[in-house]
Formats: structure tokens, C-alpha cells, sequence
């Protein structure tokens, strides 16, 4: 894992990983800012707390919560995060359309009144309507990370830095992907440098 400590943003996916709370420390010492995400599926509820307080103990610049999780997993992780300067993004998912925007609006606002420092709303563009329905909300909502998966939503990827949100996701490379329409990094650098 030598190229995290190349790059100025990973995002560590605990649930694809098999490291001990060591390990997660090792790592956290080899980037300059992480994102600890642990997505439901491989472990439990119980395990998925222990990753992730872990990474905020190691030092996570931001940790990745879901936004429909319970508050019983939530706010115990959110304290800790709060006490050691680590900040919360709320994440919400749809991986099948892109919600209409009062749908939208509601999330992000629901969001904020549970304690998130960002927001972040990644769903499934399946038209250029979609895309565009994704990148309005940035008019309205600060302390947003918002994109759309898909091809159709790879405009959103590139335009969300300039929108507003502090970095976007790209994969290191092509084998890596974790989401459909998600650029590489290497793509990413090429589009930013001819957008600058």
C-alpha cells in the first residue's frame, strides 16, 4: 500500500479488508488523509463499531456512517469521532436511480439534524437529467459531497470539487473499481489538469 502515502485522499473500505485495529493503525500512518468507511454485509453491526472506532482512534481525517443506520450504531461512533476531531460523514446510497430532488433535499436535511459535518449522497444517474438533478443541490446545500454512479453520472465526479465538495472518489486503477462509472485516478489527473 505504498501509494497511500502518494496521494492526498484514501478511502480505507474496512469491509473489503481484513485488518486487525493494529493494522488500521499501520495504514493510518502511511496516508495524509483517510476516509474510514465500513459498509454493512461482511461483518456485523458489532464488528463494524470496532473498525471503525479503530480508524478514529488511529486518526481518520473523516469516517463514512449511513445514513439509515440505527441510532444505537450511530451515535456512539459519532461521539467518539466528535471527541477526537475526527469529522462524520453521513452517507446515503441508491443504487438504482437518482431520487427526486425533495427526496434529496430531505436526506441531506435529516442528515445535518443527526450531527453530520458533511453529507453525502451518491446515487445512480441513469440520464443527463439525473446528473444535473444531482449537481443543482450543491446551489443549496453546503458541506455536501454529492455525485451520481453510472455513465451517465460521470460529469458529477469531475464537477463535485468544483462545486463544492472537498474531493471526489476515483479507484486507483481499472481493476479497482468499486462503483459503476467510478474514473481512475490516473483519468482524473489528466481531466483536472486540462480543466486547469
Amino acid at each position: 500500500m505504498r501509494w497511500a502515502a502518494l496521494l492526498p485522499l484514501v478511502e480505507l473500505r474496512l469491509d473489503m479488508m481484513q485488518l486487525s485495529p493494529e493494522n488500521i493503525e499501520l495504514f493510518a500512518l502511511q496516508c495524509r488523509q483517510w476516509v474510514a468507511t465500513c459498509r454493512e454485509g461482511k461483518y456485523s453491526e458489532r464488528e463494524r463499531t470496532v473498525q471503525l472506532s479503530a480508524a478514529i482512534r488511529a486518526g481518520a481525517t473523516y469516517v463514512d456512517i449511513e445514513h439509515e443506520s440505527t441510532d444505537a450504531y450511530r451515535k456512539p461512533l459519532m461521539e467518539l469521532a466528535k471527541r477526537l476531531g475526527t469529522q462524520v460523514i453521513i452517507s446515503y446510497h441508491d443504487f438504482e436511480k437518482t431520487p427526486e430532488l425533495s427526496v434529496l433535499n430531505g436526506i441531506i436535511e435529516q442528515s445535518q439534524k443527526k450531527g453530520a459535518d458533511w453529507v453525502k449522497l451518491a446515487v445512480t444517474a441513469n440520464t443527463a437529467a439525473d446528473a444535473a438533478r444531482i449537481m443543482s443541490l450543491y446551489e443549496r446545500h453546503d458541506r455536501l459531497i454529492a455525485f451520481a454512479m453510472g455513465d451517465a453520472g460521470k460529469i458529477t465526479r469531475i464537477a463535485a470539487p468544483f462545486l463544492g465538495a472537498p474531493f471526489t472518489f476515483a479507484s486507483i486503477d481499472e481493476a479497482r473499481i468499486t462503483a459503476p462509472g467510478q474514473l481512475t485516478e490516473a483519468q482524473m489527473k489528466i481531466i483536472f489538469q486540462l480543466l486547469e
